[in-house]
């Protein structure tokens, strides 16, 4: 029986709720050897001084600054020279006037010295020293408690320890600080079609994402995860796993089964076992979300999708888990960026829209990640996320927008390539050695991302009757834009093993009842397929818009040449249009149609730059051509790297 949403509550009232969650954090007093990444739970305030006294920086010898004065090449103050000092001994002696001691690096200063002048601006005259400088008084000295004074506050309660503060607390002499314990979170994930990482999937099974994303979000966030497994849509299962869970866990977290499907069962076991606090955010994406006490341990009941439960985890979960670890500061930064177009929202709830961000000319822009929420790569290929309240139907596109970052130090690629995807093109990135990031929205959508300085870099195949990719850009009209000449690559029909269809052509499509899965709009291979479908309506004089629509499966769109492969190799259709290497390397047949050329649109400044030109010059290089010919389908263009159109 399907079980329908309780009354929808806005995320602040879902925030309140767990607000009422109170977790009594053990302190303890440990060595500062095991405090790395700990949390301070008493402000830590420094027993000496750092340094502890007026210390040499220098090589030198240590004088009275007023002697120096007006010294110079020409005309050297003549000082007398009283001994050297040792390192790690108290001086013995002092400074007077027209006196010096030499002092090596790190040497306590002696009395009466206000000043070290380095070894290189003086000369030894026998028992006298010529000083070719003046310095004035602290030059080259390090003075006691200049860097740490005694009383100074030098870690904060509620800081994570890093490496830096232990040396800190070490050059303050102390060796014990007290710190938060973690809180144990333990993790379920449900559904009969999940399997661990690492064995063997069998049909319709998929590997279980969700435990890994959400033990590494918890590590993250202070707490200390432990696995209660994975449980199939079965309440004794479940029940068992929570009870496992109640015995030594201060939170739990699943992950599926919470919506009002009729085999989603969080909801009535969090019933029986304890109270059921909200099913259900005017959020998007986490509509489907629970909040259970179960005698006072919160129970986060998560969507199932990994980039609708990450952001839940994100927003609800894990400063819960700060807290409860004692934790002050927020984990993860706001950035602000400007939008660079146009994103709607469905107006009704609080929707969280998942964004890269790239920086340009020294503003962050933000980019909507357009992909469904249960795509594992939306949070890799993302940066954080901007919240659209509720009742605001878009954002255009120039706004100034809020960027939840997924990290606390977000590394922005140096170039982001929108476009086409190819073997060949992530083969080439991988050879880059800085941050780089591609995305897959076809060769039209590369060509808008650049157009809109969204993109750095397009790899496009735009078929056109006179030629590939640059008969386009000029019709087009674009300025200050520019196309590298790439490689090539055979684009053709990829058939099952063997070709039991016998397919040879497109004609071949048409006449022989076969079925099609088709690539998207936009995409170069999509362009040429249309094309060449085209010249199959006029070789056998029918009507082009009646062949698509009795061709089965013309309809059916896949984003990748790699997902065309997959469709044919499962034995859910018998062709699909793609390039050679990928079906070669699926072990699939293969029948040539074109050789096609796989172009760069860039913009211009981005040729000028150094991350551009270290680009193009990898695209130039013979380990790049090297690559390429170990590819199945893949060959070096001609004159690869060299600019064929520049506006």
């Amino acid at each position: 029986m399907r079980k329908e949403f309780r009354n929808l509550i806005s995320p602040e009232k879902f925030e309140s709720l767990i607000d009422g969650f109170k977790f009594q954090n053990p302190i303890e007093r440990v060595q500062i050897s095991q405090a790395t990444n700990k949390i301070v739970a008493k402000d830590v305030h420094a027993r000496t001084d750092v340094p502890p006294f007026s210390r040499s920086l220098m090589d030198g010898y240590a004088v009275t600054a007023s002697d120096t004065y007006g010294a110079d090449e020409e005309n050297p103050a003549r000082l007398e020279i009283r001994g050297e000092l040792e390192i790690g001994k108290p001086p013995r002696m002092e400074v007077r006037q027209g006196k010096s001691l030499e002092i090596p690096t790190g040497a306590e200063i002696p009395a009466g010295a206000n000043a070290v002048v380095m070894v290189e601006d003086t000369e030894k005259d026998g028992d006298h020293l010529l000083v070719k400088t003046s310095v004035v008084p602290g030059e080259n000295v390090f003075s006691a408690g200049s860097d740490i004074a005694t009383g100074d506050l030098i870690v904060r309660e509620g800081k994570e320890i890093t490496p830096i503060e232990i040396a800190k607390l070490a050059a303050c002499g102390v060796d014990k600080v007290m710190i938060h314990g973690a809180p144990t979170v333990g993790v379920i994930s449900t559904g009969p079609e999940l399997v661990p990482p690492g064995e063997e999937l069998g049909s319709a099974e998929i590997y279980d994402t969700n435990t890994s994303l959400l033990t590494a979000g918890i590590e993250e966030a202070g707490g200390n995860p432990v696995s209660l497994g994975i449980v199939n849509d079965d309440a004794d299962q479940m029940t068992r796993a929570i009870n496992k869970g109640l015995k030594n866990c201060d939170l739990i977290v699943s992950s599926g089964s919470t919506s009002a499907g009729p085999h989603d069962m969080i909801y009535d076991i969090l019933e029986e076992q304890g109270k059921v606090l909200a099913h259900g955010i005017k959020i998007k994406p986490g509509k489907p979300t629970v909040l259970g006490d179960l005698n006072g341990i919160p129970f986060f009941g998560l969507p199932g999708n990994p980039s609708s439960a990450y952001v839940i985890f994100m927003n609800f979960v894990a400063p819960l888990i700060r807290s409860f670890g004692g934790r002050v500061d927020p984990e993860n930064p706001k950035l602000e960026a400007r939008l660079t177009e146009r994103t709607a929202s469905e107006g009704g709830r609080t929707e969280q829209k998942f964004v890269g961000l790239t920086r340009r000319e020294d503003e962050l822009r933000a980019y909507p990640i357009n992909k469904v929420s249960g795509a594992i790569t939306l949070l890799s290929q993302a940066d954080g996320y901007v919240s659209i309240p509720e009742g605001v139907n878009y954002m255009d596109s120039g706004e100034t927008v809020e960027v939840t970052s997924f990290s606390r130090n977000p590394k922005l690629p140096r170039l982001l390539f929108v476009g086409s995807n190819c073997i060949g093109l992530n083969r080439l990135l991988n050879l880059l050695s800085f941050e780089v990031r591609s995305l897959s929205r076809g060769s039209l959508g590369g060509v808008e991302a650049v157009e809109n300085s969204v993109a750095d870099v397009a790899g496009i195949h735009i078929w056109t009757p006179d030629g590939y990719n640059v008969p386009f850009l000029r019709e087009r009209g674009v300025e200050n834009l520019s196309i590298l000449r790439g490689y090539n690559r055979e684009q053709g029909l990829i058939v099952q093993s063997g070709n039991p269809k016998g397919i040879s052509s497109v004609e071949d499509l048409v006449k022989k009842e076969v079925r099609l899965v088709n690539r998207t709009s936009g995409s170069g291979t999509r362009i040429l397929f249309d094309n060449f479908l085209e010249r199959a309506a006029e070789e056998l004089s029918l009507d082009l818009q009646k062949i698509k629509r009795e061709l089965t499966g013309y309809q059916v769109e896949l984003s990748t040449h790699n997902a065309v492969s997959a469709a044919v190799k499962s034995g859910k259709a018998d062709v699909g249009m793609g390039i050679k290497s990928v079906a070669a390397g699926n072990g699939l047949g293969f029948v040539k149609l074109q050789e096609e050329e796989f172009d760069f649109l860039c913009r211009t400044d981005v040729l000028s730059n150094q991350w551009g030109e270290a680009f193009r010059a990898k695209l130039q290089s013979r380990e790049f051509t090297q690559v390429l010919e170990s590819l199945p389908g893949l060959h070096p263009g001609d004159k690869p790297g060299e600019i064929i159109v520049s506006n």
